[in-house]
């Protein structure tokens, strides 16, 4: 593909702030936290610490995703950022970043002699403006780097003491430590201790009835007390889902309701219908969640398209909480009597299948219909409109575009759009359906694994003049046909996640984040950046940065 040139305030309409090249760069886009670097002008910004230590957190994102042969020029480059940031500044943060970086760019020496000013520096009692969980961690790290495990052990354990809800940092902390360990060939065991609860996933059958449910509970309790869960993700249905979210509550764990329509319509179909005491016991585990997300609108009597899609959210989100942590994900069933390995209700039994197939440890619970509630799978009649579709949507446009004068585009159509256009139609990935939308395109898929490879595919293009913007999101849609269209919320909700979208990467909704984790065997990295309105945004990378 041809290269031509803009002038660059087609590409960067406004000062960057270090925050937004913090979080380009958490999100993956280094080329474009690069080029917002430089128009801020903080590329000759010397004596500035803050400018420094950005462009140190720049090339350190850089560094990690070279190849092995190339790191240490890298990570040396690195760390001479911080180091500069440093001497203007010193900062617990830019010090432990010098001597990390130095001694995985091959310098050991400095990199422990560093480490070791550093633990001298933090014992002095000198009033150091951090927090208590960051300079404990901060021992811990330097205290790895001269290869004193117990001391390091003791100095994580009393971070997380210190902060015990910060799950993220203790995550962070983590994988740093399993970074620096790894290249040490050191043990790695002593980490596991600190690690956050694990996720689970909790799924079941309507036909538990409301008296003599106490054995399965007890069986509900146990596994949750083996697993050491502290977070689960699902729904909220009369029976199992009840009898899992009450057990997970008692144990003071986190419960994340995903819905598969609104709270007053998830109420008129999958409690109202059934005993009068799942009621109370609904509105209690509804009011003390830690959170409750309604993935449609749908009212119109159940559709199992709303049903699939909030189970695909859920079992993403218990899989991305849990990487997130640098903790697991499991799941547990409570199935039926019916036949097969999963019984006879065909959303349990899907996920089950799903969730099995992609590698993960399942705890199942065969528990008899003792309600009368027909299983899903015994029922003759088709349930929904005929017309839904549940989709994963990929908007892509060109970052820019839509500034360029008429001189400007023709050029643009010629060396850019028309190439780009012959290069997509090359690659093996065929969307489903594809509709305009402006200078831009949607294009759909029948899940949102098959649409990151595709987005992936694209963003290894050969680069053009432009980069470009992908945007996408999963949902339900409604299916048009002469001409095929899909219509509905969805597509307006992928409109706005696009005008927010990060050039050079994938921008997507959490929907789509969370139903992707769901492919296990090359889970991508995922980042949140940000919102747009009740929406929040997600970029997906291979390899975080």
């Amino acid at each position: 593909m041809s290269r031509f040139h803009f002038p660059s305030e087609f590409l960067i309409l406004y000062r960057p702030t270090l925050a937004a090249i913090i979080t380009a760069v958490r999100a993956g886009g280094l080329k474009h936290a690069q080029a917002m670097f430089e128009a801020g002008g903080y590329e000759d910004r010397f004596d500035d610490p803050a400018a420094l230590a950005v462009k140190g957190r720049l090339l350190k994102s850089r560094a990690i995703l070279q190849e092995p042969e190339r790191q240490r020029e890298a990570f040396a480059a690195a760390a001479s950022s911080y180091a500069a940031a440093d001497r203007l500044s010193p900062q617990p943060y830019t010090r432990i970043n010098v001597a990390t970086l130095s001694w995985l760019a091959g310098d050991r020496a400095t990199g422990r002699a560093m480490a070791q000013d550093l633990l001298i520096w933090l014992e002095s009692n000198a009033d150091i403006a951090e927090t208590p969980y960051f300079l404990a961690a901060t021992r811990a790290e330097a205290l790895t780097l001269l290869e004193d495990y117990a001391g390091a052990n003791a100095a994580l354990g009393e971070a997380i003491v210190r902060d015990p809800q910060g799950w993220e940092d203790h995550a962070s902390t983590i994988r740093q430590l399993e970074l620096i360990l790894e290249k040490q060939g050191g043990p790695t065991a002593w980490l596991d201790r600190h690690r956050p609860p694990r996720s689970v996933y909790f799924s079941g059958h309507l036909g538990v009835a409301v008296e003599g449910s106490e054995p399965l509970t007890e069986q509900v309790r146990r596994i949750l007390e083996e697993e050491q869960i502290g977070f689960g993700f699902g729904a909220l249905a009369a029976g199992a889902d009840l009898v899992i979210a009450e057990c997970l509550l008692e144990r003071g764990a986190e419960l994340h309701l995903i819905l598969p329509n609104s709270v007053e319509d998830f109420i008129a179909q999958s409690i109202a219908p059934y005993d009068r005491a799942w009621r109370a016991r609904f509105y209690r585990c509804l009011a003390a969640a830690s959170t409750v997300r309604c993935e449609t609108q749908l009212a119109e009597g159940y559709q199992p398209l709303g049903m699939q899609l909030a189970s695909d959210v859920a079992m993403g989100s218990a899989l991305l909480h849990a990487r997130r942590l640098a903790s697991e994900a499991v799941q547990l069933a409570v199935i039926d009597t019916g036949p097969g390995e999963f019984g006879s209700g065909l959303e349990t039994a899907r996920c089950a299948r799903a969730w099995r197939q992609s590698g993960g440890r399942q705890h199942l619970i065969r528990w008899p219909r003792t309600a009368s509630v027909i299983a899903s799978g015994a029922k003759t009649e088709p349930e929904g409109r005929t017309d839904l579709r549940l989709a994963a949507l990929l908007h892509i446009s060109f970052d820019g575009l839509e500034n360029l004068d008429d001189r400007q585009f023709a050029r643009a159509v010629d060396e850019l759009l028309v190439p780009m256009r012959a290069l997509a139609a090359q690659l093996p990935i065929v969307p489903d359906l594809v509709l305009p939308a402006g200078n831009a395109r949607i294009a759909a898929f029948p899940d949102p694994r098959t649409a990151w490879a595709y987005a992936r595919a694209l963003l290894t293009l050969p680069e053009g003049a432009l980069p470009l913007r992908l945007a996408a999101h999963y949902g339900v849609a409604h299916k048009l046909d002469n001409p095929s269209a899909l219509v509905g919320r969805t597509l307006g909700e992928l409109a706005r996640i696009a005008e927010a979208a990060l050039p050079g990467v994938l921008t997507t909704s959490e929907t789509f984040a969370d139903a992707l984790q769901l492919e296990r065997r090359e889970p991508p990295h995922v980042e949140h950046v940000g919102e747009t309105g009740p929406i929040a945004l997600f970029t997906i990378t291979e390899r975080a940065a």
